[in-house]
């Protein structure tokens, strides 16, 4: 379970990407932004999942010096990310990132909370911090320890604190290396535009939609975050109407037909 600011999301959409339950890439790698970086880099929009895939194992993109890692790599980027066109979330995910580099890392955040539980858990204290105030790691294992029980030893939970908080900072939430402070991340009009999508997809609608856990991961006052929707309506990453107050967001246009369908019934 995930609390968006405005309601209880009891389980994500799994039809559209979403991914719940206990498992998590987290345990054992961060967000690996700089091989996702490199992987799109290589591919273009219309690969598909088995080109991802042969880019990491067979043609070794990203410089992994043995086949297990290759092969590791290429499930954990999966797991993560999708990295399947049939995927909604990676879908629309990857037009977003081609639309430019600002916003980039908070659009890879994103996407990673939207499929990783282990990462989601930690959100919290992270998304509490003020601007400024000095990270403590010790207090993502308070929060892993309380909501993991015993599933994870002590020496687990301390290498997910570090993971985790590695995947804050290359998402732009958090700065440093050793001592990490909470800082505002770069947010642009494609980063919002994602995180209304994920809204939407959870179901939230109109105004809504502007105060929810993934419009707080931004970091953006409601006022930026309107505006950001507006440049993003311009150049075609949805459809944003504001009319004397009434808000209405359409990411229909995004979706496929059956897809249409499926956030339809869902209504």
């Amino acid at each position: 379970m995930i609390r968006l600011l405005s309601q209880t999301v009891e389980s994500l959409p799994e039809e559209f990407g979403f991914r719940d339950g206990q498992k998590g890439v987290h345990n054992t790698r961060t967000m690996m932004l700089s091989d996702l970086e490199t992987l799109l880099r290589e591919l273009p929009p219309e690969a598909t999942k088995k080109d991802y895939k042969e880019a990491i194992v067979e043609r070794n993109v990203l410089a992994k010096s043995t086949d297990s890692t290759r092969r590791y790599n290429a499930q954990r980027l999966s797991e993560l990310y999708g990295l399947d066109p049939d995927i909604p979330l990676f879908r629309i995910f990857r037009s977003y990132w081609e639309t430019g580099e600002r916003g980039r890392p908070l659009l890879a955040l994103l996407l990673a909370l939207a499929r990783d539980p282990i990462l989601r858990l930690t959100s919290e204290p992270v998304l509490d911090m003020e601007v400024g105030e000095r990270f403590d790691k010790t207090d993502l294992q308070e929060v892993l320890r309380e909501h993991t029980g015993d599933r994870f030893s002590e020496t687990s939970i301390k290498k997910i604190s570090r993971m985790t908080g590695s995947s804050w900072t290359q998402g732009g939430v958090l700065e440093g290396r050793q001592k990490k402070t909470r800082q505002r991340p770069d947010c642009a009009p494609v980063s919002t535009a994602y995180a209304l999508v994920l809204g939407h997809l959870c179901g939230v609608r109109g105004e809504l939609l502007f105060d929810t856990f993934w419009t707080r991961v931004l970091g953006a006052s409601a006022h930026d975050l309107h505006d950001h929707a507006q440049t993003a309506s311009r150049r075609g990453l949805l459809t944003y109407r504001n009319a004397g107050g009434i808000v209405e967001v359409d990411i229909e246009p995004a979706l496929t037909t059956k897809e249409q369908e499926l956030l339809r019934e869902q209504n």
